[in-house]
């Protein structure tokens, strides 16, 4: 029996030192956490304001965290945005954008994606990649910050809707274009150049048949004074055309 107590606790004492290595908080009321006011008031206004109507209009959740408490020797960032998200999230989507004020780490940002009714074509680490690169080219960390929660938010919100207008799609059979029959109709037409050679054609070859069957004559003489004008110079001489035999 004791030497199973001592297997039980070697098994289990690891866990329980790295989950109790990190001081967990509670949730924020709304989507930042600042305890120290490191941010801003303005910054955090914003932030409030937008990343609430994110959660309220779309269902995604994006937390804006700067943590002052201690961190584990064996906890990462990456780890700790995940158990944040996982804890406070009240929505499928959700992302945390965790930053350590006055440290050396660069901030991180950690998205998932609980809902299994949402899988859109594009992989979701791609959706988090590409709103990182844009914010982290903000210049100063405060910023940057700011613009990783909302390039975020909006790939999220983008995803989502991709994924559920794919979905809606294949269920009702509908496909992109709202107006298909239009479209076929339009392959159909003939181009403008096809049809103005299909309207001329008829005429030339009327005239070609006129010219074919006509009786073969030769033209009328016709006689005109020299000139024209007495005034000018010219003599009476009559020209003929053609000329006359002698």
């Amino acid at each position: 029996m004791p030497r199973l107590f001592l297997i039980i606790i070697t098994v289990l004492l690891p866990g329980l030192a790295k989950s109790q290595g990190v001081e967990f908080p509670s949730p924020p009321r709304g989507q930042v956490l600042d305890p120290s006011g490191w941010l801003g008031e303005d910054r955090t206004l914003r932030l409030e304001e937008e990343l609430g109507r994110y959660r309220r209009n779309h269902d995604v959740d994006v937390f804006v965290v700067l943590w002052s408490r201690s961190l584990g020797s064996e906890t990462t960032l990456e780890e700790l945005a995940l158990r944040i998200g996982e804890t406070w999230s009240r929505q499928s989507l959700w992302a945390v954008v965790l930053h350590l004020p006055e440290s050396l780490y660069r901030p991180v940002v950690v998205t998932r994606n609980t809902s299994a009714k949402l899988s859109g074509e594009k992989p979701l680490e791609v959706v988090r990649q590409s709103a990182v690169s844009r914010g982290m080219k903000e210049p100063h960390t405060r910023a940057r910050m700011e613009a990783l929660a909302l390039e975020t938010g909006e790939e999220l919100i983008f995803w989502k809707n991709q994924a559920l207008r794919g979905q809606n799609q294949s269920k009702s059979g509908i496909p992109d274009d709202p107006h298909p029959e239009k479209q076929s109709r339009e392959k159909l037409l003939p181009p403008p150049i096809i049809l103005i050679s299909l309207t001329l054609l008829p005429i030339v070859i009327i005239r070609c048949l006129r010219r074919r069957f006509a009786p073969l004559t030769f033209p009328e003489t016709t006689w005109r004074f020299r000139l024209q004008a007495k005034w000018s110079g010219g003599s009476r001489i009559i020209v003929s055309i053609p000329p006359r035999a002698s």
